[in-house]
């Protein structure tokens, strides 16, 4: 079964057709092609505004939606007020800047005898089921398509698959969240939850920080066609005692969002603060009937019933390298969740957040009951001094007629590119 993915531009108001010589997998549907500066050597040091990207289409080169993102230490985005370091010379594609494109924006491989679009061809960039993208030097033509429109200031984001609408002075007080096709009333989910707890001095004297105490700071953004990025920062202080400066990235794509977030932990905090946990959840509303499954229940999935009666299933372990968790409402709406850490975090005890009651009152929340509320919580001050993980929400209408695992795997599977001369 394969299905075309229609794009919507800025207002959401055009739509452009994929070329019939490549058919997409409807897992490929919003399904984003990260290229490093490294590993596209023809194009390593041009100034990013000679780069364009182009793909075949109806006997021509045609120009395509693309994002060349500047990055920074820390695997972040760089922007100016952040305090991380570029990587690289500003202005131009080198070190780890990223280029972004939609996979189902590529087209056929270039024929002898097509006519060569004006500018220098710099490398082809093969992807699935042999369909190319040609990476482009001073070609004038520009794609005006976007697949986000993000509105920062007022919070709403569309695209042609959700809306989603967050408080516009607080990124983690989501207020709804609607998918195109779900056959359910109201917004689907309650809100997102961040909290972070400690014992100062004891693990008996214990605090606990949530959405409205983490209020986070806009320090930068950036609305492209690919991705909307917001860096946010705010300081975590317990008991009066300023313990770290945690920064977020929070990226809108096409049909997912990803949260990517740092902190460095002074050594004299360590010693202060006991047993400290940091969680992140998404808390469903009004969600009864919908299945979840994770890695160990993935042919046995729970149903949301509002009865906390699954302590087996909320009491699974998780491990780094398998942790996802998958919501499939019923209803024309799937959520895929997935935590992921560098290499030098992966021993980091981690656990899962499953609550699934009528009654249970967690704040911040717009509606009563946990319906229900999953998701991710990190125990421990890791070995190293950083803390680093990112949090990936994938959103769908379904599985697809996958199973689980099966499908977990197939939707947050990365696209491999085969960069190759013109």
């Amino acid at each position: 079964m394969t299905r075309h993915f229609l794009s919507v531009a800025l207002l959401l108001a055009s739509a452009a057709p994929l070329q019939a010589e490549c058919l997409f997998d409807p897992l490929d549907q919003g399904r984003v092609v990260h290229l490093a500066a490294s590993s596209v050597p023809q194009a390593s040091g041009i100034p990013v505004s000679q780069l364009s990207v182009m793909r075949v289409e109806q006997g021509g080169f045609v120009p395509v939606p693309f994002q060349i993102d500047e990055m920074a230490d820390k695997g972040m985005v760089w922007f100016e007020q952040s305090g991380f370091d570029q990587q690289g010379e500003a202005g131009v594609f080198d070190a780890s800047d990223e280029l972004l494109l939609m996979l189902t924006d590529a087209g056929p491989a270039q024929l002898a005898s097509l006519s060569q679009p004006q500018g220098e061809i710099l490398a082809d960039l093969e992807v699935a089921n042999d369909c190319h993208f040609y990476l482009m030097r001073n070609n004038p033509e520009r794609s005006d398509r976007y697949y986000v429109s993000h509105d920062i200031d007022a919070g709403h984001t569309r695209t042609a698959l959700y809306q989603l609408d967050a408080e516009p002075d607080n990124e983690l007080n989501w207020q709804y969240l609607r998918y195109a096709g779900y056959q359910g009333e109201g917004s689907i989910i309650d809100t997102l939850k961040m909290r972070m707890s400690a014992g100062v001095l004891s693990r008996f004297t214990r605090m606990t920080l949530d959405n409205y105490n983490l209020r986070p700071r806009l320090v930068g953004s950036t609305v492209g066609p690919i991705r909307s990025v917001m860096h946010l920062r705010t300081k975590v202080v317990l008991a009066g005692i300023p313990v770290m400066t945690l920064q977020v990235q929070a990226m809108r794509y096409a049909a997912h969002y990803e949260a990517h977030t740092y902190a460095k932990i002074p050594d004299l905090y360590r010693a202060t603060l006991k047993d400290p946990e940091v969680s992140v959840t998404v808390d469903g509303n009004n969600q009864l009937g919908a299945r979840v499954y994770t890695a160990a229940f993935a042919d046995t999935p729970i149903v949301v019933d509002g009865q906390p009666n699954e302590t087996e299933f909320a009491n699974q372990p998780l491990t780094m390298e398998e942790n996802w968790i998958l919501f499939d409402s019923g209803k024309q709406f799937s959520l895929l969740t997935e935590l992921t850490v560098p290499p030098e975090l992966m021993s980091t005890p981690l656990a899962l957040i499953y609550q699934d009651d009528a009654s249970l009152k967690v704040e911040p929340e717009q509606f009563v009951g946990q319906l229900p509320n999953l998701g991710y919580l990190l125990k421990g001050w890791p070995e190293p001094e950083e803390l680093r993980f990112t949090v990936s929400l994938y959103f769908d209408s379904g599985m697809h007629g996958f199973g689980a695992a099966d499908y977990a795997q197939r939707r947050a599977a990365k696209e491999s590119v085969q960069v190759s001369g013109p």
